[in-house]
């Protein structure tokens, strides 16, 4: 019995490495920058580089972003809709200005997710 919950505890430990290391969405190739805390949304608008776009890693058309954020904050007050764009670095900025208006439309609160730039890049 003590080696059955050895085994658990370990795989519980490798899920919980493997679910950290994980990427939400598709890889995008986030912008760097040197200053920045990490924080919480309760939405998320990925974009890839080939204009896929999905809300909480559900692809949808991009015709579809409102609607689905709006399912998802209904009845939510304005100070709880935050969502973090993962914005691929390629995407023209016109497709992320017309995100960001569609969020202001809905009184989101944008947090545009970037990775950390070390100092030999």
């Amino acid at each position: 019995m003590a080696s059955i919950s050895d085994l658990v505890f370990l795989l519980l430990i490798f899920f919980i490495i493997m679910s950290t290391m994980a990427v939400n969405g598709e890889v995008v190739n986030l912008p760097k920058t040197s200053t920045g805390e990490p924080a919480a949304g309760t939405a998320s608008v990925t974009i890839t580089k080939e204009l896929v776009f999905m809300v909480n890693n559900e692809t949808v058309n991009k015709e579809e972003i409102k609607s689905k954020l709006e399912s998802l904050f209904y009845g939510r007050p304005e100070d709880k809709r935050t969502v973090i764009l993962n914005v691929d670095r390629e995407v023209p900025t016109g497709e992320t200005i017309e995100l960001f208006s569609t969020l202001k439309v809905l009184h989101c609160e944008p947090v545009i997710a970037t990775r950390t730039a070390t100092s030999n890049e």
